[in-house]
């Protein structure tokens, strides 16, 4: 009985030790793996490889990073700066290509960056190794009389094949439309479970931070392009507009009207550009105490005649004077753009019932229509650059309106309520100043 149960207690430590050299295995693959992946990743990058990108892909990953350039400098993330024999066996470890290695504790993983001759190198504390042994041996223990193909299996099936899915997803980290970890990874209650759960996460922030790169790359390359325009289309602007005005005090002109559409139109213009200035190129507001209510009065009576000509009705219900610390220009230039979107949103007519009121110590106002609606994809994008449900629609309107209610310190947002329609609901903080305009 003896030999027997020594037998069985050998054969059990030597499984868990076969175990630990494959999760180990496992583990150093995936390891490499992520360096490999997030290599290529940061080489397309047009960013320096600086520390604080060091850091930032370090969060995000949950290990330290360093990029040692060609030249040997290193700019790391690393907590400790490594001792004199860490940073040769960084060396010696990019030297040879991609690769693993163990030394003081941790695990080093490097991986070239394109052909620049620079490297990333991932940095972690130790995996596996006998840590924990006693637990392994001890489960084992409490089944003898199991035999050691069904221990074998069932490990396989816990632990081998959810790493070895999680294996096969690594890849689509670096896809925009990755397909979700299986539920029966991510959804368990463990280690595996949860370090799925976390790669999806860091997935999905690395998602969202290339789209704000994308966005921040766009809007730089449209700021350049809107300031080089400005100056182009103002001065012809400001040319017809004169002329136009002239034409208007004269008593032979034929048709008032058509003057006065000039100046609408390139009143328009000017607006335009405008908006597009603020977008790409926003600067702080200039802020003097003027009455909401009375900012509201004055864009409605501008804008009467193309409500007019577009069939839409405006129904106040403003309660009383609404304070508050405001960019007149700018918060105009907020109630033209949520007017003119109400008045696309009813292309057969319609009413647009605009409320306001002071709440503790905030002034709200809310601009509904009688239209449609938002639809699901409009509520989600509310207020996202160059996005646009309108056919022509440039998408900054609203992005515009953000921006503005932003900056002032206030909050803005879209809603579909009972009843129908579509409403837009702005808050800015009360005014406090004592000068006014």
């Amino acid at each position: 009985m003896l030999p027997l149960s020594g037998f069985v207690l050998l054969t059990s430590l030597l499984m868990v030790l076969w175990m630990l050299r494959l999760q180990r295995a496992e583990s150093r693959e995936q390891f490499r793996q992520l360096a490999a992946t997030n290599a290529e990743f940061v080489s397309g990058l047009p960013l320096p490889r600086s520390p604080e990108m060091a850091g930032r892909l370090g969060s995000i990953l949950g290990v330290e990073v360093a990029f040692i350039e060609s030249d040997g400098t290193l700019a790391r993330d690393f907590r400790e700066p490594p001792a004199g024999e860490f940073r040769e066996m960084l060396r010696c470890l990019v030297a040879d290509g991609p690769g693993f290695v163990s030394v003081d504790g941790r695990d080093l993983a490097a991986a070239p960056l394109g052909e620049s001759g620079a490297h990333l190198v991932l940095s972690r504390p130790r995996q596996g190794g006998l840590a924990g042994l006693a637990g392994w041996v001890a489960v084992p223990a409490l089944g003898l009389t199991l035999a050691s193909g069904v221990l074998v299996m069932f490990l396989a099936h816990r632990i081998v094949r959810p790493l070895g899915e999680l294996t096969r997803w690594l890849p689509n980290m670096e896809s925009d439309e990755a397909a979700p970890i299986p539920p029966a990874v991510a959804g368990r209650d463990d280690e595996i479970g949860r370090l799925a759960r976390t790669l999806e996460e860091s997935h999905q922030r690395l998602r969202r931070e290339q789209e704000r790169r994308r966005q921040s790359e766009r809007m730089a390359a449209l700021g350049q392009i809107a300031t080089r325009l400005a100056h182009e289309i103002r001065n012809p602007a400001a040319a017809i507009r004169m002329h136009a005005d002239l034409l208007g005090r004269s008593r032979s002109v034929p048709d008032p009207g058509v003057i006065r559409l000039i100046q609408d139109e390139v009143d328009r213009i000017s607006d335009l550009v405008n908006q597009w200035l603020f977008v790409v190129r926003a600067a702080p507001p200039e802020t003097r105490r003027h009455d909401l209510a009375g900012l509201v009065d004055r864009v409605v009576g501008r804008m009467q005649p193309a409500l007019d000509h577009a069939g839409v009705g405006v129904r106040r219900e403003l309660d009383g004077e609404l304070w508050i610390d405001a960019d007149r220009l700018r918060i105009e230039q907020v109630l033209r753009n949520l007017l003119a979107n109400a008045v696309q949103a009813m292309p057969e007519g319609g009413e647009v019932v605009l409320r306001g009121a002071r709440e503790d110590g905030r002034v709200t106002l809310s601009v509904r229509d009688t239209g449609k609606g938002f639809s699901e994809e409009g509520l989600r994008r509310f207020g996202e650059a160059f996005f646009s449900e309108r056919e022509g629609g440039m998408g900054i309107g609203l992005t515009l309106a953000r921006e503005v209610v932003q900056a002032h310190g206030g909050r803005i947002r879209a809603a579909n309520p009972p009843g129908g329609g579509g409403e837009v609901r702005l808050t800015l903080p009360a005014g406090t100043s004592q000068a006014s305009s």
